[in-house]
C-alpha cells in the first residue's frame, strides 16, 4: 500500500437514522492513512471536532431546503433534529468530504439482526500489534410512520443504540462500534458462540464462529501442475469457492466448475494466449465451506415483484424511449423516490431543483412510472459466507473525495453557482456504483486492514492465501505467492479466482486486483421472501428449490476477463456517457491497455480539445518479433561480449539465425510491485539493438550477442533475447506504420462511429486508411479507438474489439470468426505474455497477428 494513502470513514456509517423519540445518536470522522509502522494496517484518527457538517432536506419545497435541518456538533459528534425527514449532508475537513444522508424519525418501533448467523477472525493480536475487531453484524429497525418520505425501514448498524454483549467473553470480544473480535477459534462449526442484543425491552441472540484465517492449512489440491518445485518462479492461479457449503453436491459442483473453467481457459482459442502459456501455470483448487449459500446484497432491492426483485438502483434501461436514462442515471441525478411517493409532474420538479445536468427530455412517463417503483420496505439480511463478499454497495458505505476548491452550503436556498455546487455535491450520496461488483464487505473486514481499491496485505482474503500449502509431500508453502508486497513484483499476484455460488450477476477483479470474484450465473433480479408479509419486516433471499445451474460459458468469459486485470489490463466497455472528467486528466491512465484524453492531447492545444498526440499512445511502438526467447539465468559479460542463456530445447534455431546474420535485440522488461509494464522503458541499460550472434554452445543453450558498446549492462533472468521481424528496410511493430502515420496526420481516433456521447456495447470499425488493408474483421486492428475504462469518450483502447470491452463476443457471420469472438486484442495478447514468457512472442506474432506487414 502507498504511504501517502488518505481516506475519511463516517462512524457510524452514511445512511444513519435517529428518533426524536429515542436515544442520543453520535457521529464521528476519522481519516484513515497507511502511515503506520505495520505495514497490513491502516492508522485511524479522529478528526470530528474539526469537521464541517452541512444539511440539506431534498424533499422540501425549492426555497424552503435549509429549514428545520438536523445539526451535528463538531465537538462532541452529537446530532440534534426537530422535525422528521429525509436530509442529505456533507462533513468536510480540510480540503476532504464525505456525504451522507440522515433521516429522522419521531420513533423507533423495533429492532432485529440483519443475518441469521455471522463469522468472525481469530484476531488475538500481540503487545506490538493488538488484535483487531472484525465483522459487524447488521442490525435493522423499524420506525413509526411520519408520513414524511422516509423509510419504515432503516439500518442501525454501529449506532450503539442496541447493547451487545458476547455470551462467551474468553472466546469474543466486542467493540462499543459492534465489531466482533475472535479470541478463541471455533472448534465445531455446530456449537458456535452467541452474541446477545438488548434494546426496546426485547433481545434476541446471533450465532457466531471464529475462523483462523491465517491458519497453515494443506489445501492446495493440483488441477495442472508442471512444476510445483519451482513455484515461486511459476505463474501459480487458485480456486477457492465463497457461498459453498459443506456437502458432497457442493463440493462436487465447485470440482466441475474448476475443472471445465481451467480446461475451457487452457483449450479453446478464443482464449488465447492462456494456451500457448499453459506449460508456465501452475494451477490448484481449494476447498473452504460456507454456513450460506447465496452472496450478501449490498444494495435494497425493490419488492413489487417477489420472484422478481430488482437491485436499487437497476442498472439498465426501463424507460420505453431508447435514449432515457437507464435507472442508474436517473436515481444519480434526482436521487431515489420517498416512500409512498405521492408528488405530481416529476419532472417539473426536477427542473426547477438546480440539479447538475438533468436533462427532462431523457425522461418518459415509462421511466417515471418504474422510478415511483423503485423502491422496497424491507432490507435484506446479508449471508453468512466465509469470506464476506457482496454484491453492490449498501447506501451506508461511501467513499470520501477530495474537493479543491471547497464546496459550502450557500446562505439562502435560491438559485445560484454555489448552491448548484452544494446540490450536486450531496446528491452524490445518490451514486451508489455499479450492483454488479462483487467485492469484500466492510462489515466482514475492518477499516484497519481493508481498504476497497487497496491490496490490503493483512486482510482475511490475504491471510486466507498465504497460508495455503502444497496438499501433497513435502507440503510447499506456495500461498505466499498470491500475498502482494509493495516492493516487489510476484508473478502471481490476482490469479486468484473466488467462485460465489450465487446466480445474480457479478464479477470483479478487486483491490488492486489482487483477486477475482464472479457468480454463477447472469440473473439481474433475484427472489425475496419476508417473514411476515403484514409487518414486512425482515426480508431475506429466497433459495430456489433447485440448485443453480452455472452458466459454464459465462464463467468461463468471466475469469479469462478477470484474470485480464491481474495482468494490469483495464476495462474497455462503456457504462457511462460522456467524457468523465478525462479532459482534466493530466497523468496516464495506470492500465497498459488504456490511455486518457488530457494527457494524450497534442502540445499547445486548449483544454476543449480532443486532438491527440499519437507519440504518446505507450503501446504504439511495441515491437512484432521473428525469433524470440528468455533468458533463463542472469546475462554474463564475456570478453566478446553478452553471454545470454535460454531454453536448450530452441537453441537449433539461434544457430539458424547466426546463419542468416539476424540482427538482435536484447531486452530488460522492467515490471513494477503492481504488475505495470507501459511505457516500454527507455533507461540505460534497458534495450540494446544492432547486435549479432557470435559463439553459441548448444549443449547449454548460451550464445554471445557481440556489438554493445562499454560498459555492458547485464540482463536480468526473464529479459527477453529476439530478432525483430522486418518491414522492408524498417523493424514491425504492432501498430502498422501506415496507421501510425493515420494517427500522426488525423490527431484523432479510429472510430467510424464518431459519437463520444452515448455509450455503445459495440465493437468498434476504423475508417479507412489509404494503403493499409486492416484484417477480415476490421475490428481486430490495432491503433487507438475511442470508448473505455467505462466512458463513452476520453479514455482510449488499441483495438475495436477485445476480450476486456466484451468477454462473450459479438456474434460474427463466418464460423472461424465467431471462434475467436470475445478473444483479446493483439496488445492485450502481447501484454500478457510479455509477463509470463517473451519468449513466446515470435509464436504470438506468427499466430495471431491480425494482418500483414
Amino acid at each position: 500500500m502507498a504511504a501517502e494513502f488518505v481516506d475519511m470513514l463516517l462512524f457510524p456509517h452514511c445512511d444513519m437514522h435517529v428518533a426524536l423519540d429515542g436515544p442520543a445518536l453520535r457521529v464521528a470522522v476519522n481519516v484513515r492513512t497507511s502511515d503506520t509502522a505495520d505495514p497490513g494496517r491502516y492508522g485511524l484518527a479522529d478528526v470530528t471536532d474539526r469537521c464541517t457538517f452541512e444539511f440539506f432536506a431534498p424533499h422540501n419545497q425549492v426555497g424552503h431546503r435549509f429549514d428545520g435541518l438536523p445539526e451535528i456538533d463538531p465537538a462532541t459528534g452529537r446530532v440534534t433534529a426537530a422535525t422528521p425527514g429525509v436530509y442529505l449532508f456533507q462533513a468536510r475537513w480540510e480540503h476532504g468530504y464525505i456525504v451522507g444522508r440522515l433521516q429522522v424519525h419521531n420513533k423507533i418501533t423495533a429492532w432485529w439482526f440483519g443475518i441469521d448467523s455471522i463469522t468472525t477472525a481469530l484476531d488475538v493480536g500481540t503487545a506490538a500489534s493488538p488484535g483487531i475487531a472484525h465483522a459487524q453484524p447488521s442490525i435493522y429497525a423499524k420506525f413509526s410512520d411520519d408520513a414524511t418520505g422516509a423509510d419504515r425501514i432503516g439500518d442501525i448498524t454501529g449506532h450503539r443504540y442496541v447493547t451487545l454483549t458476547p455470551d462467551e467473553p474468553a472466546k469474543l470480544a466486542i467493540t462499543p462500534q459492534g465489531r466482533l473480535r475472535g479470541l478463541a477459534e471455533t472448534a465445531d462449526p455446530a456449537q458456535p458462540t452467541h452474541i446477545t442484543g438488548s434494546f426496546l425491552g426485547q433481545t434476541a441472540k446471533l450465532p457466531v464462529r471464529v475462523f483462523d484465517y491465517a491458519k497453515s492449512r494443506p489445501d492446495l489440491y493440483p488441477i495442472q501442475t508442471p512444476d510445483v518445485p519451482h513455484a515461486d518462479d511459476m505463474h501459480n492461479v487458485v480456486f477457492v469457492p465463497e457461498g459453498f457449503r459443506d456437502t458432497d453436491e457442493d463440493r462436487k459442483l465447485f470440482d466441475q466448475i474448476v475443472t471445465t473453467t481451467v480446461r475451457e481457459m487452457f483449450d479453446k482459442p478464443r482464449h488465447q494466449p492462456y494456451a500457448i502459456l499453459e506449460g508456465s501455470f501452475n494451477i490448484f483448487k481449494a476447498f473452504v465451506p460456507s454456513r450460506d449459500h447465496y452472496l450478501t446484497c449490498g444494495f435494497r432491492v425493490t419488492d413489487e415483484d417477489f420472484n422478481q426483485a430488482m437491485p436499487i438502483p437497476f442498472n439498465g434501461k426501463l424507460g420505453s424511449d431508447p435514449g432515457s436514462y437507464t435507472m442508474q442515471e436517473l436515481v444519480a441525478l434526482v436521487g431515489l423516490p420517498m416512500h409512498n411517493e405521492s408528488r405530481f409532474d416529476l419532472v417539473a420538479i426536477w427542473s426547477g431543483q438546480s440539479l447538475k445536468d438533468f436533462d427532462p427530455s431523457k425522461v418518459d412517463g415509462q421511466l417515471i412510472a418504474r422510478w415511483r417503483a423503485h423502491e422496497g420496505v424491507g432490507i435484506l439480511h446479508a449471508r453468512d459466507t466465509v469470506f464476506g463478499l457482496h454484491l453492490g454497495r449498501r447506501p451506508a458505505d461511501r467513499f470520501s473525495g477530495i474537493s479543491n476548491p471547497v464546496v459550502s452550503r450557500p446562505a439562502t436556498d435560491t438559485v445560484s453557482d454555489q448552491l448548484k455546487a452544494f446540490v450536486a455535491r450531496v446528491y452524490e450520496f445518490y451514486d451508489f456504483g455499479v450492483t454488479r461488483e462483487l467485492t469484500p464487505d466492510p462489515r466482514r473486514n475492518p477499516p484497519e486492514l481493508h481498504v476497497q481499491g487497496q491490496p490490503n496485505p493483512g486482510n482475511p482474503i490475504t491471510r486466507y492465501l498465504g497460508g495455503l500449502r502444497y496438499a501433497y509431500a513435502p507440503f510447499s508453502a506456495i500461498g505466499q505467492n498470491w500475498v502482494p508486497e509493495v516492493t516487489r513484483f510476484k508473478p502471481s499476484r490476482g490469479l486468484v479466482a473466488i467462485i460465489a455460488y450465487d446466480d445474480v450477476i457479478g464479477g470483479t477483479s478487486f483491490d488492486g486486483h489482487i483477486a477475482t470474484a464472479q457468480t454463477l450465473d447472469k440473473k439481474r433480479t433475484l427472489e425475496i421472501n419476508y417473514a411476515d408479509l403484514v409487518d414486512k419486516r425482515e426480508m431475506r433471499r429466497r433459495d430456489p428449490l433447485a440448485p443453480v445451474k452455472p452458466d459454464l460459458a459465462k464463467l468461463v468469459n468471466t475469469v479469462a476477463h478477470e484474470f485480464g486485470h491481474s495482468f494490469n489490463l483495464g476495462d474497455e466497455y462503456e457504462y457511462f456517457g460522456g467524457d468523465g472528467g478525462s479532459s482534466a486528466q493530466t497523468a496516464d491512465v495506470e492500465f497498459d491497455n488504456l490511455s486518457v484524453l488530457g494527457f494524450l492531447r497534442a502540445a499547445g492545444e486548449p483544454a476543449t480539445s480532443r486532438l491527440i498526440d499519437a507519440g504518446k499512445i505507450k503501446w504504439l511502438e511495441l515491437p512484432r518479433t521473428s525469433l524470440s526467447a528468455m533468458l533463463l539465468v542472469r546475462s554474463r559479460n564475456v570478453a566478446a561480449g553478452i553471454e545470454v542463456t535460454i531454453d536448450p530445447r530452441y537453441i537449433g534455431r539461434w544457430v539458424q539465425a547466426k546463419k542468416e546474420d539476424a540482427e538482435v535485440h536484447l531486452r530488460n522488461f522492467a515490471i513494477t510491485p503492481d504488475g505495470r509494464q507501459l511505457p516500454l522503458s527507455k533507461a540505460p541499460g534497458q534495450l540494446l539493438t544492432g547486435l549479432k550472434i557470435g559463439d553459441i554452445d548448444e549443449s547449454l543453450g548460451t550464445f554471445v550477442l557481440t556489438g554493445a558498446a562499454a560498459p555492458l549492462p547485464e540482463y536480468r533472468r526473464g529479459s527477453a533475447v529476439y530478432v525483430p521481424v522486418k518491414a522492408g528496410d524498417d523493424r514491425a511493430q504492432v501498430v502498422h506504420k501506415k496507421v501510425r502515420e493515420f494517427l500522426a496526420q488525423t490527431k484523432a481516433p479510429l472510430n467510424r462511429d464518431l459519437d463520444h456521447v452515448h455509450i455503445s456495447r459495440d465493437d468498434d470499425q476504423p475508417v479507412d486508411i489509404a494503403g493499409f488493408f486492416p484484417p477480415c474483421d476490421s475490428t481486430k486492428t490495432i491503433g487507438v479507438f475511442e470508448g473505455a475504462n467505462e466512458f463513452a469518450g476520453g479514455f482510449y483502447r488499441s483495438a475495436g474489439s477485445c476480450k476486456m470491452r466484451n468477454s462473450a463476443g459479438t456474434p460474427r457471420v463466418w464460423s472461424e470468426i465467431t471462434q475467436d469472438g470475445g478473444a483479446f486484442c493483439y496488445v492485450c495478447k502481447w501484454l500478457i505474455v510479455n509477463r509470463v514468457d517473451p519468449s513466446y512472442h515470435a509464436i504470438l506474432s506468427g499466430r495471431f497477428y491480425p494482418g500483414e506487414l
